[in-house]
């Protein structure tokens, strides 16, 4: 480490003072590199349980300029994630050379060394599509610059060239592509030939006017890789997925017939292509992406062979559908991983039959999906059944795991993303308490007779539950994804319960719960088992 002890201690000073909640904290960049210089600011990364969203802020304290950075421990494993698909590997390079500055619960020991493993992995590897995509984008661009009459009138023409020739250069290679100077360096680090050929293509033709050499470099790169595309064509290769899943997303509204209808049509398609082929899958309610959207989009997972996919189902869906009224829009092939949470194909491969099993109990009766005291019954019925499978040897270890996970989820609830302030966000959490704790005094009597019936979880859910226990891989597990989990359990333990959490968090999301309600069932239950 580089930094001084005595900016140290101002940084600690700061914490303390503006983050005494903070679950851990670190800090990285040039001045942990000794790169700094005076124009440098000092990157802090402060992670917290309290606050759903990633944001940052520039703050000067006692004469040093601090670019901090928050990121909610419950995020923590989608953002790596996204960083490995993109081949950004912001956050894996940031965290991977960091110095640790507070970590009481040992989050960071076990972090650190996952990032540096990670970074050392590499990037996401280009697939068919992103190489095409990548090849039409450059293609479109070298022949913008190509045929520029005035070249000063093409500047940012230019300039996104070159950012995405530098990009594509490192991606097809499996390295990381980053941004800024640390793009260049990656790129030196890569192949110090194609570096010195990119500089003097740049001075080129920004002091000479002169676009060949640029253009050269260019062509014989895309040459290495397929070649150039002067044409886009959506019925080919955009349409194709590079795992043996697609992913389906519905728009969803607040026109529940209509979703049910769409529901109801997919499920036919499917039916009439398991003809073809062996099909698996699953409906589930997650966040949308768009931040303009408050209600819940519904996903639908396709499991079966990649090339049945690419060759015959998205077609079929997309003739399909064109002629279907009265249906949600969808979206597909959706860029989204269900496998990454689960910590491999392995692990995933052992669980999916339990949300094939669940999703087909919420979707064969009509508006089940949209039936809250079913859903909630199920999730109820679900959770004791952990208690009866998971906990069998220690249920006094039951009620501390849904507090576990009360604490990982509580905060989908109370921050909407609207509000950085600290005490607007206290009292967001206040209100959601209160309403949680009238909404079971309201419930109560009804909820205490639904936990003490019969269970109306299917055996075959049991098996697989049963089954989930003796997963071997579990031990592959990285510990950092055991956030909030109670200092008193073994790393062993620490890695069950990540990944039951991932289990019943997925199973909810199956049941078509809001994500925002999701830490309500815990709450439920925990209060039933204290009989409080």
């Amino acid at each position: 480490m580089k930094i001084s002890k005595k900016v140290v201690e101002k940084i600690l000073l700061f914490l303390s003072e503006y983050y005494p909640s903070q679950y851990a904290s670190l800090v990285t960049g040039s001045h942990v590199e000794g790169t700094n210089n005076a124009f440098s600011d000092i990157d802090i990364i402060i992670f917290t349980k309290d606050r759903n969203n990633v944001y940052n802020e520039m703050v000067l304290f006692h004469g040093l300029k601090l670019q901090t950075i928050i990121i909610p421990v419950q995020n923590l494993q989608e953002i790596l994630w996204v960083d490995y698909i993109s081949g950004q590997g912001t956050f894996v390079n940031m965290i991977s050379k960091a110095h640790i500055l507070f970590d009481q619960t040992n989050f960071l020991k076990y972090l650190i060394p996952h990032t540096k493993e990670l970074k050392l992995l590499g990037a996401k590897p280009l697939s068919d599509y992103e190489n095409y995509m990548s090849r039409v984008k450059i293609t479109s661009l070298l022949f913008d610059v190509m045929g520029a009459d005035d070249i000063d009138e093409f500047l940012y023409t230019i300039l996104n060239l070159i950012d995405l020739v530098t990009q594509f250069k490192l991606k097809v290679s499996g390295s990381w592509c980053s941004d800024g100077k640390y793009r260049m360096k990656l790129i030196k680090a890569l192949d110090e030939n194609f570096y010195h050929r990119l500089t003097a293509a740049t001075a080129e033709i920004y002091g000479k006017k002169n676009r060949e050499v640029l253009v050269n470099l260019t062509t014989e790169l895309l040459k290495e890789h397929g070649g150039l595309l002067a044409y886009y064509s959506k019925s080919n290769t955009l349409s194709k997925v590079s795992q043996d899943y697609l992913v389906v997303e519905l728009d969803t509204d607040s026109n529940i017939e209509r979703i049910n209808h769409t529901i109801q049509i997919l499920e036919e398609f499917l039916q009439n292509s398991e003809h073809h082929k062996k099909i698996k899958y699953y409906f589930f309610s997650s966040k949308p992406v768009s931040i303009d959207k408050s209600e819940q989009n519904i996903y639908l997972v396709i499991e079966t062979e990649k090339e049945f996919i690419n060759k015959f189902l998205i077609d079929h869906l997309e003739l399909f559908i064109s002629g279907q009224s009265n249906i949600s829009r969808l979206l597909f092939p959706c860029q989204y991983d269900p496998v990454y949470r689960f910590s491999g194909k392995k692990i995933y491969d052992k669980l999916s039959p339990l949300f094939y099993s669940i999703s087909k109990l919420m979707t064969t009766e009509k508006l089940r999906f949209s039936n809250s005291s079913y859903q909630i019954q199920f999730a109820v019925h679900f959770l004791k059944e952990a208690k009866n499978i998971w906990f069998a040897e220690r249920p006094d270890m039951f009620c501390p795991f849904l507090q576990y996970l009360f604490d990982c989820w509580f905060v989908f609830t109370y921050d909407d993303g609207l509000s950085f302030k600290t005490k607007e966000l206290l009292d967001s959490r206040r209100k959601n308490l209160k309403k949680f704790e009238t909404s079971y005094e309201d419930q109560k009597e009804k909820l205490l007779k639904s936990y003490n019936s019969k269970s109306i979880i299917d055996k075959s859910v049991l098996t697989i539950m049963k089954k989930s226990k003796q997963i071997r891989e579990i031990k592959d597990i990285s510990i950092y994804k055991a956030y909030l989990a109670p200092d008193v359990l073994s790393e062993m333990d620490k890695k069950y319960w990540s990944l039951y959490r991932e289990i019943i968090f997925k199973t909810f999301s199956i049941l078509f719960i809001d994500n925002r309600l999701i830490s309500y069932i815990p709450f439920i239950v925990k209060k039933i088992e204290l009989n409080d």
